[in-house]
């Protein structure tokens, strides 16, 4: 279950990360965000040089920076802004900063139990499950506009979806494993 939910979320973060790097008005900051996110992946899953608690804190920078960003822009309002950027630059920074939160907490427990196996998602508490699933609503909720509005807002879509579909393969093998118990 493990394994398949660790290539399930590698498809999404590379799913996102290209959606970020596609062609076309390219952001700084989603570039920088994509490629922590697929960088804390890669090496959570398989080197694991990092701690989790250190990608925590770089997801949760890129988060707040990409949310601070949408505050400014919901201030200032820019033409361009077109099929609810505001709304896709929430989840983006919500789906970083709940990554950050989940790797946190594998973090954690890998340094408390060191003979056992961690995963992804394997430390969720209670209280996280209703952040965790509202970050998951709100990603398919914007990637389901991005589809109704057609090609303008398909790069949006395509990071919340693979972003989605990430932040569920991390919180599964957690869900299952507190539906067993």
């Amino acid at each position: 279950m493990v394994e398949i939910a660790h290539g399930v979320m590698l498809l999404g973060t590379l799913a996102g990360t290209a959606a970020a790097l596609a062609p076309g008005r390219v952001r700084a900051l989603d570039v920088v965000a994509a490629l922590v996110m697929a960088a804390a992946m890669l090496d959570t899953v398989f080197t694991r040089l990092l701690p989790g608690l250190a990608w925590s804190a770089l997801l949760v920078a890129a988060g707040l920076a990409i949310g601070i960003r949408a505050r400014r822009g919901i201030r200032r309002p820019d033409p361009s802004t077109r099929c609810g950027r505001p709304l896709a630059d929430l989840h983006h920074a919500l789906a970083l900063i709940a990554t950050g939160w989940l790797l946190a907490g594998v973090g954690a427990a890998a340094a408390t139990s060191a003979t056992s196996t961690v995963h992804h998602g394997g430390t969720v508490l209670p209280f996280q499950w209703p952040a965790v699933i509202a970050v998951i609503a709100l990603g398919a909720c914007v990637a389901t506009r991005a589809v109704r509005s057609g090609r303008v807002a398909l790069r949006h879509g395509a990071m919340a979806a693979g972003m989605t579909v990430m932040l569920a393969a991390m919180a599964a093998p957690a869900a299952v494993a507190a539906l067993g118990s």
